[in-house]
């Protein structure tokens, strides 16, 4: 399993969206963009490839290149997850105590949210390998190290009980560069939801949302679509793309419970 991590926020900060793309046959969306790219030969005057990202579209030739990516995605057996954090409601004295840095609590709850993200939808895998896109959030923090303690060591939080690990390999990557250009994507569905939280005046960006939105024979991309479907009809119903519009627990205001249910 090749797992794409990503982030995504809105310019007042308010959401933070993580998004993890799993890919069980890596190689077709590598294969099938490479493909797409050179048909439109959206590539750089100086060579290499152009890259498919959110922010970018504006103007109907992106567009059709981005509405393709995204069938793209729905032709392979990738899927992908997110989970949505109104910082408004979360408080961030349950990850450390008052007194400690709010950037120290808030690498805390980026850790956990990350960590339940990659461990919900990774069941029976194992030696996976996890590429994060490069996160502003984690700058200077120890994420990825604490992630390779949980995920990759063999007596770590998440192996089998035949001491496999999750995951092999964790690496920060430069998702513009072609061979990791598969995280393109994960930026795109991650804008789309963006974009339905954070309304844009941006028509090409609303018609890429949209187009999202129909793919997935849904009403919209909002929680009020979402969180009144459980685990396992989401699961069952919606196999290739999942939202997790977190709020706080009714037991514990902050808590994140071991055994809630999430994607």
């Amino acid at each position: 399993m090749l797992i794409y991590f990503d982030e995504s926020y809105d310019s007042e900060h308010r959401y933070l969206l993580l998004g993890a793309l799993f890919n069980p046959h890596p190689k077709f969306l590598h294969r099938e963009l490479n493909n797409l790219k050179d048909k439109y030969n959206y590539v750089y005057p100086i060579g290499g490839f152009r890259e498919i990202k959110y922010n970018n579209c504006n103007n109907n030739f992106r567009l059709k290149i981005y509405k393709e990516a995204i069938d793209i995605f729905f032709r392979s057996t990738s899927y992908f997850r997110c989970i949505v954090i109104d910082q408004n409601i979360l408080d961030l004295d349950y990850f450390g105590q008052k007194y400690e840095n709010k950037s120290i609590k808030m690498a805390r709850a980026y850790k956990k949210f990350a960590e339940y993200l990659i461990s919900h939808n990774s069941d029976n895998s194992y030696n996976g390998v996890l590429l994060t896109d490069e996160l502003t959030r984690c700058e200077g923090d120890r994420f990825l190290e604490l992630m390779k303690q949980d995920f990759c060591l063999p007596d770590g939080k998440y192996c089998d009980i035949k001491n496999k690990p999750t995951l092999k390999h964790i690496a920060d990557i430069k998702s513009h560069i072609d061979t990791y250009h598969v995280n393109q994507i994960n930026d795109l569905l991650l804008g789309c939801v963006l974009n339905n939280l954070v309304p844009t005046i941006k028509p090409y960006k609303n018609d890429l949302r949209k187009y999202l939105v129909e793919k997935l024979c849904v009403d919209s991309l909002l929680p009020d679509y979402w969180n009144k479907y459980s685990k396992r009809y989401v699961e069952e119903y919606y196999p290739k793309f999942n939202i997790w519009y977190w709020k706080p627990n009714n037991c514990d205001n902050q808590k994140i419970s071991e055994n809630s249910e999430v994607f």
